[in-house]
């Protein structure tokens, strides 16, 4: 199959090697699957081009792919309260880890926003939100948190909390984007508590 066909994308993957990837990580696409054959085909019938069918999927339909993770800081915490949160939440797949804000590389979190960050390149008008119990569990640095916030805006990731003063879902490029600018004037403040 030459590359550019029906079966071959302009970078030369097959279709199986490209498309299945957007299955695994969006398994409503599996569930919801349809394709819409007009009542003039069918076997036996020679092809002819018809009119356009309407592909576009109602966005009722189309549910939010919510990343969840959960974290403590010691052995001795149990996670059970916030994976039961997350899994409410409808959260799938969950990522969660028992380790102190005080390591600088926690390896859930970044699995965690390493599959955002794929369900969102691989498909980029899907819904994805990174969700976490409370913003304590995000980060606790004003600048670790507005690190974040920046990496959840360019990707266009949205942020949900699911207790605390702050609960709800934040869209960075919309209504929420006072909860990101809230994040830079903490992570300022910070900055400006350490060089004093």
């Amino acid at each position: 199959m030459p590359v550019g066909s029906t079966c071959r994308t302009r970078g030369g993957k097959v279709a199986p090697k490209y498309h299945t990837p957007r299955f695994m990580l969006v398994p409503h696409l599996r569930a919801e699957l349809e394709v819409k054959t007009p009542a003039d085909r069918g076997p036996g019938r020679a092809w002819e081009r018809g009119l356009a069918i309407d592909t576009s999927v109602p966005e009722a339909v189309t549910k939010p792919t919510r990343v969840g993770y959960a974290r403590c800081s010691t052995a001795q915490q149990g996670l059970q309260s916030q994976l039961d949160a997350l899994e409410e939440a409808g959260c799938n797949p969950v990522f969660s880890e028992k380790i102190s804000t005080r390591v600088k590389v926690r390896p859930e979190f970044v699995k965690a926003m390493e599959f955002a960050r794929t369900i969102k390149k691989t498909v980029p008008h899907q819904r994805v939100i990174f969700t976490v119990h409370e913003m304590k569990r995000l980060g606790r640095g004003a600048a670790e948190l507005l690190t974040i916030a920046e990496d959840l805006r360019h990707y266009d990731i949205q942020l949900e909390l699911l207790t605390g003063p702050l609960q709800g879902v934040y869209d960075p490029s919309g209504h929420g984007a006072a909860l990101f600018a809230f994040f830079a004037g903490m992570a300022e403040s910070e900055r400006e508590y350490i060089r004093e």
